[in-house]
Parts: structure tokens; sequence; C-alpha cells
């Protein structure tokens, strides 16, 4: 409980000497695109040692995965994951972040001043996924819950793959999920983004089909990717179907 008080204390202290119209920019940015990007919501030594943990737990936890997933229309899953037990007995500042009342009332403050929660299922509270080979990729899918926090621990260079790519405003057919992705594909315009190592963004996941193109060459993306709920989420039944296929740890550890 120390720890997690220094390092809210330490947070709370950053945030507070960040811009307010900054801060109202990336608001106003989230209310309209359903993600805002920044580089400096935790001071840079922060940065460095969540980064260094990360890394740390991919090289003594990752597990491979080359998988399609049937729930989200038949989309490709090949990359290498931590899931959250590994993350949280090895981990330390990771599980804190989640932890942070100091962030989730500054997730809060970015959603409009409207509640984030953290979500009520433990094996998606937060994980690590690593694209390292030519055609890793995150394919299209939407999350199960509201939010997503996504930090980006390593990036190719602009051009070499894993953009970004989102469409905000559409809905997850359960029920028809191929058909139903290709109608959002084909009926709506794919917004794109490249994102740089050491920056994170916050999404309305459950909301935004997203993905993460291959990678060009072998070159690496890490991130860390902490789920947040909505007020809805908290009181509505929400199924898990691409967990247990991507984060179940029975596969084989890979070298990474």
């Amino acid at each position: 409980m120390e720890f997690q008080k220094q390092f809210d204390a330490i947070v709370e202290q950053h945030i507070n000497s960040l811009p307010k119209d900054y801060l109202l920019v990336l608001q106003e940015r989230f209310k309209n695109e359903g993600l805002a990007m920044m580089n400096d919501m935790l001071p840079q030594p922060l940065i460095a040692a969540m980064s260094a943990e990360a890394k740390y737990l991919l090289s003594e936890n990752a597990k491979r995965r080359d998988i399609t997933i049937k729930a989200t229309g038949n989309t490709p899953r090949n990359f290498n994951v931590v899931n959250r037990d590994d993350i949280h007995e090895d981990g330390k500042l990771i599980p804190a972040f989640f932890k942070s009342e100091v962030l989730l009332n500054f997730l809060t403050f970015l959603n409009n001043n409207e509640p984030v929660h953290r979500i009520p299922y433990t094996p998606e509270e937060f994980i690590i996924n690593n694209q390292q080979k030519t055609g890793d990729t995150h394919g299209w899918h939407w999350d199960d819950y509201t939010f997503a926090l996504i930090w980006v621990i390593e990036a190719p260079k602009e051009g070499e793959g894993a953009l970004v790519e989102y469409v905000p405003d559409t809905v997850w057919d359960k029920e028809n999920p191929e058909s139903g992705l290709k109608e959002v594909l084909e009926s709506r315009e794919i917004k794109s983004l490249y994102v740089p190592k050491d920056h994170c963004y916050f999404m309305k996941a459950g909301t935004t089909l997203h993905r993460v193109t291959p990678l060009n060459n072998d070159s690496r993306r890490t991130v860390v990717v902490f789920s947040y709920a909505s007020e809805e989420d908290m009181s509505r039944e929400i199924s898990h179907e691409t967990m247990g296929e991507i984060y179940e740890d029975n596969k084989e550890l890979v070298g990474v």
C-alpha cells in the first residue's frame, strides 16, 4: 500500500503540472473522436521504469499466438502475449498503474467527467502484446469493455507497419460477426494513426472497431493494454469470447 501511495503522489503531482488548456483539448478530442493520444500522462522516469518492467515481463513470460478468432469475424492474431496473472505476480508498476485512483480520476476527466471504472473481470485488467515478426498483426476487433488505455512500449519506425486503424461509433454484431465486420469496413471511413514509443492512447474500444496493421519487417511493437469500464458496463452482462483463446495459460513459451 505504501508503494501505491508513493506512485499516486508522484502521478498526481505530475498531472497537476500539465497545462489546463492542453488537458481540455485532449478531453474534447476524446469526446469527438473516441481516441486521444498523449506522451506525458506519466513523468518520464515512470514511463521509462514501466517500459523496462514490461520488457522484462515479456522476456520471462511471453507465449506465442497464431490464431484466427471466429467471434470477431475470423480475424487474425499473430503476436506474443503475457497474461494478467503473470504481470500481477512478477510486476509492480503495471499493477500500480491499474490500481491508481489518481489515474482513474484522470481518465474520468478525459471522458467528459463521466465515470470510468476498473473492470470487474480480473483476466482482462491488463495484458501485454508484442508483434516482432513480419506479418504479425492484431486483427479487427471490438473490446469487451468500453475503454482501453494502450501504452506503447516499443514501436517500429513510421512506415514499417503496426498502424492503429479504427472506425469509431460502431457495434460488434456478435450474432453475425463476419458479415457485421464486412458491413462496417465497406460502409465507413477507416481512420489511421501511428503511435510512437512512450506514447499512450485512450480509446472507446468497445464501440470502436480497431486493429493493429501487420508489421512490414522484423521490427517490434510492444504494448501494455489496460481495460476500463463505463457505468453501464458495471451493471450489464458481458461475455468474453476472445480472452480465453488468446490469453489462456497453456501455450509454449517463446523467446522474444
